[in-house]
């Protein structure tokens, strides 16, 4: 099988890679970068889909229209996207914006604890695939699955597409916790245990599955996170914690907030994000979370 991926930067080669080790052959459609080396590709998208039924779309959620719109995927493509959840500012699902900038009709979303370096090096790693569309996650499995790849399947396309909207947010908080002077693991256990309880609520608010951010797609991603340095949402967390208020998924957070006031959701950890990239000291974000009244835990 011949799997197009749109994205010719490290994310989209790793992807290549990976269709490789599963017996199958890749080709890159790339814009704007360097040709990837040692890669099958084109810098010519609707030739790439043209060839390709199956279409990965490897690019940054704010990248992905444009990507759709160069590519011009139909009807008879199967369109996954392997990016972060919703696009900033609109706050649309990203299949959605596949939707909306294409004629295709069967969408999926790909997200999972990938780094990318490790995968680049022969590393062992894991992701979730959901669509509404058997055929979608069945090609998709097909192509990427492996002895160094394992595929998962769901049907949450929501939940899913949520949780990787949500892991570079929630990292970024952990990240602050870990490394705010005065901070200990007490702070982190707070962090990570209350961040799941408002990701739960947003996640039924939503209509999606609020056991889906449990796996892979969720809290898998989240350990991967916080698993190592050099995680750009972990880093931008500590850069946070001693006032560089340039880094982190700002974008993001602000339209996860948006979301959750939309559906009637108070999400305290992520306001108290937005408010220190509104420059409240991380400090007193805390000590604001602090003295927020006493409630029963599982809220």
């Amino acid at each position: 099988m011949k799997v197009g991926i749109l994205g010719g930067g490290t994310w989209g080669q790793a992807l290549a890679r990976l269709v490789m080790a599963a017996g199958h052959e890749p080709l890159i459609a790339y814009r704007d970068v360097k040709p990837p080396q040692m890669l099958p590709s084109s810098d010519d998208p609707p030739a790439v889909s043209e060839q390709c039924e199956l279409l990965i779309a490897a690019v940054s959620a704010s990248e992905l229209r444009r990507a759709i719109q160069l590519a011009q995927p139909g009807p008879q493509h199967r369109v996954v996207v392997a990016g972060r959840g919703v696009e900033p500012g609109s706050g649309a699902w990203l299949t959605d914006v596949v939707l909306q900038e294409s004629d295709a009709l069967r969408v999926g979303a790909l997200v999972g604890p990938s780094p990318v370096d490790e995968i680049l090096n022969g590393g062992l790693c894991a992701g979730v695939v959901a669509s509404a569309y058997d055929e979608v996650r069945q090609r998709l499995t097909t192509a990427l699955h492996s002895s160094r790849y394992r595929v998962y399947e769901s049907h949450d396309l929501t939940g899913v597409q949520l949780a990787g909207a949500v892991v570079p947010v929630m990292a970024t908080l952990l990240g602050v916790a870990r490394n705010l002077r005065g901070a200990g693991v007490g702070v982190h256990a707070l962090v990570l245990t209350r961040g799941l309880a408002e990701v739960r609520r947003l996640t039924e608010a939503v209509g999606a599955d609020p056991t889906t951010f449990s796996g892979l797609a969720g809290v898998g991603d989240l350990v991967a996170a916080q698993g190592r340095d050099g995680h750009p949402h972990y880093d931008a967390g500590k850069a946070l914690a001693g006032g560089d208020l340039t880094v982190g998924p700002q974008s993001l957070a602000r339209t996860l907030v948006a979301m959750a006031r939309d559906h009637h959701v108070e999400l305290p950890l992520i306001e108290a994000l937005v408010g220190i990239y509104d420059g409240l000291p991380p400090v007193e974000a805390v000590q604001l979370l602090m003295a927020r009244p006493a409630q029963r835990e599982h809220r």
